[in-house]
């Protein structure tokens, strides 16, 4: 059976209100994972694929694979919540080419709006969480013209109506996990991407409040040995992208620093020299034997700190403390990783005022001032599936239905639910962050677009509030 599976791209309106690729998908920083490896799996059982990657393509046109969806069996659209406006834009033109074609849409978003999605769209079915397995068995259920009824984890419309609801799969088991192919990397023009995505391990063992990541509380780490396999088979791939790296997409990579060790170590052994970018805890960072094997071979590393103060830290769930943080920094300057390190921090969390908000961007400063790390500011963001969202949800404060259409970046609403800071705050905090910048700290920061639309001002070049003396009490100018 031909299959269309496509990769709609994050796409939201810009100041003259034309579309754009929006966040990642700007910079084309790595393939759509999921897409490729479904490729892989599906041609693996015979079926005949087409890779519709319209990140690549930097758009929402599905005219350039007409003849493909004209001639398929099935076409798939996978997104985040983000995406899901331009999802709805691709089943839009499919149903405009061929009415009659099942469209099923998986991926985070319509996993957890499974009833939404199928009761407001043209979408005919939801395959709900892992794809590799269900989305194989609807395949072979299309293709047999076999009840739907026995697949696992679809939700679909029956022909009397409503929404039906298959029973879940289990999860994959991590030996399992490693029996997939490679994704479809060789496919990929060449330089069309910074690097390649890899994964090692899927879901996180923990759960911040924040966090949207699926399959929280649930870490299944792939074997080192394969792994490495994996890698070593990715690294035939480099280069068809524009930087020869390899970014591990794991949710956090070091979750367990002796596996992650034993990854390094091996890939020492075999005399491979992959560029890996990655994301870890600060207390993997003290696991003295991890760093010492994994710094050979990274490129860019990202740690989550989050918050700047212990309170906030425990309201995220985060599981240290801002000595660990510290501690973590410390140990990453001592190798001379700090230069290829970031440090995320939060902004703007739901309780927090601006002198919240600014010891975070104090405590950030001092990291970034005495090792080197590059600090991440971002602004707190409603993402649905994370806890806080779904407190708001409840309080009916947001709903799915905001993801439809384009527009999130700039919606002043959607951005004042979650943060409670007047836009004053925001523009005091613009300022201090301007002015780290002309300290001389590499430090990445942006106002949110709906104040900037919506609550303009010019920042004054010398208002750089209280923030920059707090900045300098207790953190001398040093580099270890």
């Amino acid at each position: 059976m031909k299959v269309v599976l496509v990769a709609p791209p994050i796409l939201d309106l810009n100041d003259d209100g034309h579309l754009r690729p929006w966040g990642m998908d700007a910079v084309r920083a790595c393939p759509p994972y999921g897409l490729y490896l479904l490729a892989a799996v599906l041609e693996r059982d015979g079926h005949d694929v087409v890779l519709a990657d319209l990140v690549l393509d930097g758009g929402r046109s599905l005219m350039p694979y007409a003849r493909e969806v004209e001639a398929a069996g099935l076409v798939g659209v996978s997104a985040t919540s983000l995406g899901w406006p331009t999802a709805l834009d691709v089943v839009r033109q499919v149903r405009a080419m061929r009415p009659d074609v099942p469209v099923v849409a998986g991926g985070i978003h319509p996993t957890m709006f499974d009833r939404h999605v199928l009761r407001t769209s043209p979408v005919d079915l939801v395959v709900r969480g892992e794809g590799e397995v269900a989305l194989s068995a609807l395949c072979h259920a299309l293709e047999r013209g076999s009840d739907l009824a026995g697949v696992p984890s679809l939700s679909w419309k029956p022909r009397d109506g409503g929404v039906a609801r298959n029973p879940g799969a289990a999860k994959i088991p991590s030996d399992e996990l490693t029996s997939f192919p490679i994704p479809r990397y060789d496919r990929l023009p060449r330089g069309s991407y910074r690097s390649l995505a890899l994964e090692t391990s899927r879901g996180c063992a923990f759960d911040c409040s924040f966090c949207s990541t699926a399959y929280r509380r649930s870490w299944r780490a792939m074997p080192a040995m394969s792994v490495v396999d994996r890698i070593e088979a990715a690294m035939a791939h480099l280069d068809r992208t524009r930087m020869r790296t390899i970014h591990i997409v794991d949710d956090e990579f070091s979750m367990n620093p002796r596996r992650a060790t034993a990854i390094a170590r091996e890939v020492a052994r075999r005399g491979l020299f992959p560029r890996l970018l990655y994301d870890s805890r600060a207390p993997d960072m003290l696991a003295d034997a991890f760093l010492d094997a994994i710094e050979p071979f990274t490129f860019r590393l990202l740690v989550g700190a989050e918050c700047g103060y212990d309170e906030g830290l425990r309201r995220v769930g985060k599981g240290t403390t801002c000595a660990v943080l510290e501690s973590a920094a410390a140990a990453l300057a001592r190798r001379g990783m700090a230069v290829r390190t970031d440090f995320s921090f939060i902004i703007g969390l739901p309780w927090e005022t601006r002198a919240e908000a600014e010891r975070t961007m104090a405590f950030a400063a001092r990291l970034g001032d005495r090792y080197g790390v590059t600090i991440l500011l971002n602004w707190y963001c409603q993402i649905p599936g994370s806890r806080l969202w779904e407190e708001d949800r409840r309080a009916e404060r947001v709903h799915e239905s905001m993801y439809d259409e384009y527009g999130f970046s700039r919606n002043l609403y959607l951005f004042r639910s979650g943060v409670r800071l007047s836009p004053a705050d925001v523009w005091h905090l613009a300022d201090a962050a301007a002015g780290l910048r002309r300290d001389g700290l590499r430090v990445e920061f942006a106002v949110p677009p709906p104040v900037a639309r919506y609550f303009p001002r010019e920042a004054e070049d010398d208002a750089l509030g209280s923030l920059r003396e707090l900045v300098r009490v207790g953190a001398p100018r040093r580099r270890l």
